[in-house]
């Protein structure tokens, strides 16, 4: 059927009538499919902590130990979001959990994830920033005083994901948005130089935002 706006509409003789209906025809059914395209949610990660976390560490520029030392002991809080879903943050990043000795390891007591405690390992075991529980928690714990904060950058390497001015993982502008906020305002920059200070809350926004992007932490007195 030809619309109302079409009937008045001049068309050139050398050109069939049913052929510039199925040309319309053919174009409203591509901006359909770019619209859809548009619209495809992104697939969620599979980010776990990884399996090699001693060497991750020395690749960031630590140097495990086997127990924590707690001279300087500050957090820092890490949020991370695909298409409005929260993304957990494993604990475990920066604990070798499968040393033999030294780590406690409970389900937390929602069942979502693992929460590692480490006493002494008989090996090096533990980098002095790392998780010990899945809610996003980031430790800096060292047996020197007043360590400069580490960085984000520096916390990916252990997690053993891409992090820089163009990827989260595997997630890269231009093709999917990518944002980053630090304590609710938007970061510019390279988001793997951001300090991990004491109490700072970083969110990650991938792709479509969450209702409401986090700007702060509730840390529990003393954290």
């Amino acid at each position: 059927m030809i619309a109302d706006s079409d009937r008045g509409a001049r068309y050139t003789p050398a050109v069939p009538i049913l052929a510039v209906i199925a040309r319309r025809w053919c174009v409203a059914v591509l901006g359909l499919a770019l619209v859809g395209c548009a619209a495809k949610p992104l697939a969620q990660p599979s980010w776990p902590a990884p399996s090699d976390p001693m060497k991750l560490s020395r690749d960031a520029g630590f140097e495990p130990t086997d127990r924590e030392y707690l001279t300087t002991h500050t957090h820092a809080h890490l949020d991370v979001f695909v298409d409005g879903q929260r993304v957990q943050v494993p604990g475990g990043i920066g604990i070798d959990v499968a040393a033999p000795k030294g780590i406690e390891a409970t389900k937390t007591p929602d069942g979502s994830g693992m929460d590692y405690q480490v006493s002494v390992c008989d090996a090096p075991c533990l980098s002095e920033l790392h998780t010990h529980t899945p809610d996003g928690l980031v430790h800096t714990e060292s047996s020197k005083i007043d360590v400069e904060p580490h960085t984000l950058g520096q916390f990916f390497i252990e997690w053993g994901l891409r992090l820089d001015d163009s990827c989260v993982g595997e997630y890269c502008k231009p093709d999917t948005s990518v944002d980053v906020y630090l304590d609710g305002k938007k970061h510019e920059g390279n988001p793997a130089e951001i300090k991990l200070a004491p109490h700072v809350e970083v969110a990650i926004v991938i792709g479509r935002p969450p209702a409401f992007i986090p700007d702060s932490w509730s840390f529990l007195p003393g954290q």
